[in-house]
């Protein structure tokens, strides 16, 4: 069984069952004893979608001398005062220097070819491009003054030596990595990735290549799940699709506690006479904090700790599941994962439709989002039953409704969570 790691504490805050905790309370209780993982190194090869365990400081200007932004001519900016069209300036070309040379030494009077990226010679201060010059025999000829900095990169125009380039807890994504090479970090320190085990359960489910009888349904969680979590970065391990007896359950349960960050379970968490996983887990020695929230879908949703593992019991019912793991699961996991940013992307938009809240629960409508001129709107699914397994497909937004009674009509501005902004942009561009 997993030992008590010193990131977390277990005191805890039982509820009775028949008792759900407010939404804000569940995620606030997911939260704040979790902190990230332990850090480790990694090459600049190995770190894309990796979490940064430090600030990565500057550790030089990059780069540190000035460099032409055009191919063309390094020059003083004083000798060219006074050259117009009436009026062209003749300098002899002295020389050329190209990406890559040492820096050169100008001559008062004359001017030096350079090529884009190359080093500013020195007692240079201006570049004037090949297209604004006539070059005759090693002369140019100039018809008009240049002024200092013209066509020049400064020095530490990208990077300056102490500055932050990226934050504790960013992503590191293609940018960043480049970004982090051309600092010359070949290796950088990372949070480890969480490793996740995913424990199915109940009795009427059979694996992805079965064929289900009466009565019995194909496990599309285990793929939902392992998928979302891999997205966060997670290592995952299924455990499998565990029938509802306490026997089976309890050595399933304690089999998948081990060696793991976090449980994730699915099924059996409501309170129907099969519905054992909330019991058994507290026979094994979980301690509870919650044991349902007041939220649609998603009501049966529990959390609780292990000996210092927190496991998190989700509904079976597919669209509940799913929000579940999006509104508790997934901040929970980022945070243990060492991400700042933990929560979905939220705004708003007009509602296309209707949608409605009751009294006693935050509600989490599927809906599509959709951008025009006018800006975002969002129109709700037409089945929002739980457990639906095409909601989360189909959907690429929630809308996020607070405890009503209320009703929202076509017009309204509604909260929005965005699930899937490739689907969104994507919509927008072949519409257009």
């Amino acid at each position: 069984m997993t030992t008590l790691p010193q990131r977390i504490m277990t005191t805890t805050f039982a509820c009775a069952e028949t008792e759900p905790v407010t939404f804000g309370f569940a995620k606030n209780a997911l939260l704040r004893r979790i902190e990230p993982l332990n850090s480790q190194p990694v090459p600049l090869s190995d770190a894309c979608e990796r979490i940064t365990a430090e600030d990565i400081i500057a550790q030089e200007d990059l780069v540190p001398y000035a460099r032409s932004a055009m191919d063309g001519y390094a020059l003083r900016s004083i000798d060219t005062v006074g050259a117009s069209v009436d009026s062209p300036l003749r300098l002899p070309i002295i020389g050329k220097v190209f990406t890559g040379d040492r820096q050169s030494i100008l001559a008062a009077g004359a001017v030096i070819g350079i090529t884009t990226g190359a080093a500013i010679p020195i007692n240079a201060d201006a570049v004037v491009p090949h297209e604004q010059v006539t070059v005759r025999d090693q002369w140019i000829i100039l018809n008009r003054s240049v002024a200092a900095g013209d066509c020049i990169f400064p020095p530490a125009e990208d990077v300056r030596k102490g500055e932050v380039l990226l934050k504790r807890g960013s992503v590191l994504d293609p940018g960043s990595l480049g970004l982090l090479a051309f600092a010359g970090k070949s290796q950088i320190r990372v949070y480890r990735r969480p490793r996740v085990s995913l424990l199915c359960t109940g009795s009427e489910l059979v694996e992805v290549n079965e064929t289900p009888g009466c009565g019995q349904v194909r496990n599309s969680n285990a793929s939902v799940l392992t998928g979302v979590l891999s997205q966060c970065g997670a290592e995952t391990r299924y455990c499998g699709a565990i029938s509802d007896t306490s026997t089976q359950l309890r050595s399933a349960l304690e089999s998948a506690a081990r060696n793991t960050d976090l449980l994730i379970t699915t099924g059996g968490a409501s309170v129907g006479e099969r519905d054992l996983v909330k019991s058994v887990l507290e026979e094994i020695g979980t301690e509870f904090e919650f044991r349902r929230v007041a939220m649609r879908p998603g009501k049966p949703f529990a959390f609780g700790w292990l000996r210092g593992l927190p496991i998190c019991v989700l509904p079976g019912n597919p669209a509940a599941a799913f929000v579940c793991y999006q509104q508790l699961v997934r901040p929970l996991l980022l945070k243990l994962a060492g991400r700042n940013e933990i929560d979905l992307p939220t705004l708003p938009a007009t509602l296309v439709g209707n949608a409605k809240s009751k009294v006693g629960s935050q509600y989490f409508v599927f809906a599509n989002v959709k951008v025009s001129r006018f800006g975002f709107l969002v129109e709700p699914l037409n089945n929002q039953c739980s457990a639906l397994v095409r909601n989360p497909a189909k959907a690429n937004a929630l809308i996020t409704l607070p405890e009503g009674p209320a009703l929202y009509k076509r017009g309204d501005e509604v909260m929005v969570q965005i699930l899937n902004w490739s689907s969104i942009l994507h919509e927008n561009s072949t519409s257009m």
